[in-house]
């Protein structure tokens, strides 16, 4: 039995992957939270792995405590995975692969996976992050934006009109447009990202030559989706989907 672990910026996320596939998804958030918290939920799950796979943009910090609580808990390492040049029918677009993010390189390895075609991936978490493959194989490269709730937090901490109209707001649904400041502040962000991601999947197929299978994924991906006019398919868990691909194939190349 293999443990996969996701940490973001903001959650880290697992499952488990054994000889029936992939468990479900997993969540705890361990930005802002006491280790103890966050460590109780991911490790008393009452099974014990032979091996443990994660991906880790969380920074050093976080590496480093994960590796001592598994150490602690399973007494097995934690392979961190790093991007490489090529894995998985995957050629890494990246001028340096390992500067790609562990997280964009798994969840392009575990939408290929799914396809075997050009492929979209919208990872829409604290950042926004879109990546694009072509039918060979080939990452297109990608893009990285503030997320829904970043930018959010700009308007509210970096400007003081917009921040005081949105303290006197009554939230409304009604319509598409906002009628209040709160409203406005939280529809346009969506937006914005909805758009930049329609774009990038036009610019995807441009440059692949086939319209991408598209995939979202992240904690935000169900709102952006809503709002895109490119149709797409919500996979919460892509990243871990990736580990798994590694974990069950780990010669495959």
């Amino acid at each position: 039995m293999i443990l996969v672990i996701d940490v973001g910026n903001t959650r880290l996320k697992w499952a488990w992957l054994d000889n029936n596939g992939l468990s479900d998804q997993q969540a705890v958030v361990h930005r802002d939270t006491r280790t103890a918290l966050w460590t109780a939920a991911l490790f008393d799950a009452g099974h014990k792995p032979t091996r443990v796979l994660a991906s880790n943009v969380a920074g050093p910090g976080m590496a480093k405590a994960l590796t001592q609580w598994v150490k602690k808990k399973y007494r097995v390492p934690v392979e961190f995975v790093t991007p490489t040049a090529t894995a998985y029918g995957i050629t890494n677009g990246y001028l340096d692969p390992s500067l790609l993010g562990p997280d964009r390189w798994l969840a392009l390895i575990g939408a290929w996976t799914r396809t075997r075609s050009a492929v979209c991936v919208v990872d829409a978490g604290t950042a926004v992050k879109v990546d694009g493959i072509d039918s060979n194989g080939q990452h297109l490269g990608g893009l990285i934006v503030p997320g829904i709730q970043m930018m959010r937090d700009v308007l509210m901490h970096k400007t003081s009109d917009i921040a005081t109209a949105a303290q006197h707001s009554t939230p409304s649904t009604l319509g598409i447009l906002a009628n209040n400041t709160i409203g406005a502040v939280a529809r346009g962000a969506v937006f914005a990202l909805a758009g930049m991601a329609d774009h990038a999947a036009e610019v995807i197929e441009q440059s692949a030559g086939a319209r991408p299978k598209l995939f979202l994924t992240g904690g935000d991906a169900a709102m952006l989706t809503g709002t895109m006019r490119v149709p797409g398919e919500v996979v919460p868990d892509l990243v871990l989907r990736g580990l798994a691909v590694i974990g069950s194939q780990p010669q495959a190349h």
